[in-house]
Parts: C-alpha cells; sequence; structure tokens
C-alpha cells in the first residue's frame, strides 16, 4: 500500500497551529471549529508518523519533528501560492504581461507600457512600481513578469535583454559649489562625501560598475530614497542616480549632472528564467525599437531596426 501523501490544507494548518501556539486562536485563524482544526492536526501526525505537538494546558510546543515540518511546511506553503499565481496568470498570458520597475523609473516604465498597448492589441501590459530591492523578488513569486533593471544582470536565474546603456548622474544639493557645472568629472568628486546605501543601494554605485571602488570619500548611511534625498539638500553629500529625464525629473532643491568620464550604466529588461509567455515575448520584441528612443550616450550599441532583429528569446 503506498504510504499517505501530505495534504497542503493539512501543513497550512499545522503551520497555523505552530505559529499560535494555540489551537483556540489558530482556530479563529482559519475561520473554523476547534475540534476540526485538532483532528485535521491529528491526521496529519498519522501520515507523517511523527508527533508534532505537544500538548499542554498553557498551549502547544513543537517536537523536533514539528519544528522541520514547520520550516519546510512554510516553504511548501509559499511554493505552492507562487505556483497558484503563475497558473492563474498563465490563463491570461496570451493578452496580459504585468511590467515592474521601481518608482524612480515609473516615467519610463509607463513610456513603455503604454506604446507597448497602444501598438499591440489584442495583448496588453499592465504597469507595476515598486522598490530597488523588491524587484527580484516580484519577478520570483509571480507578482510580475518582466522588470526594469539597471546594473550588471542580477544573475543565472534570470533571462534579459539590453535596452541601452547611459551615463549616470550626481545628484547635488541646489546651492553646492558644482550645482552650477553642465557636467562633472570623477575628478570633480575626490574630496566629496557620497551617499553610503544599507542594504542594495542603486544600479549606480554597483561594484561591477566601479572595479575600483567609487569615487570621493564615505558619506552619510541611507536606507531609502527621502534619506538621500535629505542630505543631499542638506549638502551633507551628493549621490549616484540614473539620468532624471527617465525618471520623474530633478527633484525639488538638487540639481543632476551627468557624470562625463563615469561608467555606463546598463538598463536591461529582466525575467525569471524559465518562464516566458506569449505575451512578454511580444513586450520584449516590441521594446527593442525603444532603445533609438531612450537617448543612449554617443558609445551606446545601436540598436537594430525592427527589419533586422532576431527573433524573441525562446524560453530559457
Amino acid at each position: 500500500m503506498a504510504d499517505p501523501e501530505l495534504e497542503l490544507r493539512q501543513v497550512r494548518y499545522f503551520v497555523a497551529v505552530a505559529e499560535e501556539r494555540n489551537f483556540t486562536r489558530a482556530a479563529e485563524r482559519l475561520a473554523m471549529t476547534q475540534p476540526a482544526l485538532s483532528r485535521a492536526v491529528k491526521a496529519l501526525e498519522k501520515t507523517v508518523g511523527a508527533a508534532l505537538l505537544v500538548r499542554g494546558p498553557h498551549g502547544v510546543t513543537l517536537t523536533d519533528a514539528g519544528r522541520t515540518l514547520l520550516t519546510e511546511g512554510k516553504a511548501l506553503l509559499a511554493q505552492a501560492a507562487q505556483t497558484a499565481a503563475r497558473v492563474r496568470r498563465s490563463a491570461t498570458a496570451s493578452s496580459t504581461v504585468t511590467v515592474t520597475s521601481p518608482g524612480c523609473d515609473a516615467v519610463l516604465l509607463d513610456r513603455l507600457v503604454r506604446s507597448f498597448n497602444d501598438a499591440c492589441p489584442p495583448y496588453r501590459a499592465r504597469a507595476s512600481v515598486g522598490t530597488v530591492d523588491d524587484q527580484l523578488d516580484r519577478l520570483r513569486s509571480g507578482q510580475a513578469d518582466i522588470a526594469l533593471w539597471r546594473g550588471p544582470v542580477p544573475g543565472p536565474g534570470f533571462g534579459s535583454r539590453l535596452l541601452f546603456r547611459e551615463r549616470g548622474h550626481v545628484l547635488v544639493g541646489a546651492g553646492h559649489r558644482l550645482a552650477g557645472r553642465g557636467s562633472v568629472t570623477v575628478a570633480d568628486l575626490t574630496d566629496e562625501p557620497v551617499v553610503r546605501w544599507l542594504g542594495t543601494g542603486t544600479s549606480s554605485t554597483s561594484p561591477a560598475l566601479w572595479p575600483g571602488g567609487l569615487p570621493g570619500r564615505p558619506g552619510p548611511q541611507v536606507s531609502d530614497g527621502l534619506q538621500m534625498l535629505a542630505v543631499v539638500r542638506l549638502g551633507q553629500a551628493v549621490a549616484f542616480t540614473a539620468d532624471p529625464c527617465h525618471g520623474a525629473g530633478r527633484p525639488e532643491g538638487t540639481t543632476s549632472l551627468p557624470l562625463a568620464d563615469g561608467p555606463l550604466v546598463p538598463l536591461h529588461l529582466v525575467w525569471a528564467r524559465g518562464h516566458i509567455t506569449e505575451g512578454m515575448r511580444r513586450f520584449l520584441d516590441h521594446t527593442a525599437p525603444q532603445r533609438a528612443h531612450a537617448h543612449p550616450p554617443p558609445r551606446a550599441r545601436t540598436p537594430l531596426s525592427p527589419a533586422r532583429r532576431g527573433p524573441a528569446p525562446s524560453a530559457p
């Protein structure tokens, strides 16, 4: 006789009890009766052949097997949710693709999505704005199909297509000594304090673009865009940013200057490898001509014309 298999429903019930450490609270959380929940957990223990919980007058504690199932069960439920999201999305994949970007690229994202929607009915694209830190998680979880990604390609788990490369910019306060310049050089930043990011930071500061290290000297540490703008406006530091013409414009109280001899920052369209739909293929193919309108610097790669483009990416 085959061994009984785990049911996601039972795992979900167990995780609720393990997290609440109490059957009554877990039952309320799951909108079910406590006796029914208790029976489901006992059935799960029978399925795995091990006691998972020690029941006591003040709640429950986990056995070693219970702690293992809590860790594995949460991962299993997360994977099941991601699978369900992908399946739901594939039901409409022939006509819909979700494209995400950080807020700083929202204007560029909107332009790409509008252009696609105008040119490619019945296929439709939907814009979704997140943060610099969550773009890859959105692709992994199925919340988005394609992300705008500045800097080096994130890794082997992702497919990518280069849109263009552009000069990075330096954001300075309106009263900064460099604010009146048309552009700046790396040498101009030698003694300047430069914003240091806690966490991911920005693509313009990626070590891959600066193998010799960032110019300037370490400045205040920041964890989000508002903190960064505050220290720049106060003249406490300068910050590396993308070309403001692709975003929401120059923030009030600041000036954005091209870094004339800095590295070229690539902008890619990125997607989770192994997940590509017809809607995604159409969007990736449509964006190739957009490179000609993205104001690339003189040294940027010349885009192929529509007639010379190769086929859209095949499924990795």
